[in-house]
This record gives C-alpha cells, structure tokens and sequence, in this order.
C-alpha cells in the first residue's frame, strides 16, 4: 500500500506521530520574564538594553518577554525614535 502524504495522516507525515511537530518536545520551556521597569518611550536607560548594537530590537526569544509585552516593547522603541529619544542606528 502507497504511503500517503496527507498531512491529516497521524502515523507520519510531516508532523510526526499525533501531529505533533518533530522538535517541538525537546525545547525547554523557559518562565516568562516580565519587564523590570515600565515600558515607557521615555525610559531611554531601560530600552536601550533591548536594542542590538546594529540598531535592530532583540528578539521575543533574547528577552523572555510574553508576546503582549514584546509588542509593548517595541511601540515605545518606535515611539522613542519617531521623538528624536533614540537614534534609529548606533554607529560604532
């Protein structure tokens, strides 16, 4: 018998037995974070430790915020750059 490529077939596939993803069971979980400090625009001390030396901001998995709080992060970065608070890239 042909093996089927479904991906509703639950022997297999691409998601594995169950359907459940191939890795997704060996990464650890990590407790979320919460910020230390508010997550206010004027806060320049406070956001400059989630912004790479490239000028990018770091990622939900660096700082071990929830999504709610990483999107928070991000509006007051953009809003401390659009106010002239943060430099858009640092030159090093």
């Amino acid at each position: 018998m042909p093996r089927s490529y479904n991906n509703n077939d639950s022997e297999g596939g691409r998601g594995g037995p169950g359907g459940r993803r191939k890795f997704g069971k060996f990464a650890p979980k990590k407790p979320l974070q919460l910020p230390e400090e508010p997550l206010d625009y004027k806060n320049i001390a406070y956001l400059s430790k989630f912004v790479a030396p490239t000028g990018k901001i770091v990622s939900r998995k660096r700082t071990g915020f929830s999504g709610q709080n990483q999107r928070l992060l991000a509006l007051a970065i953009k809003r401390a750059r659009l106010l002239g608070l943060m430099p858009f890239v640092w030159r090093g």
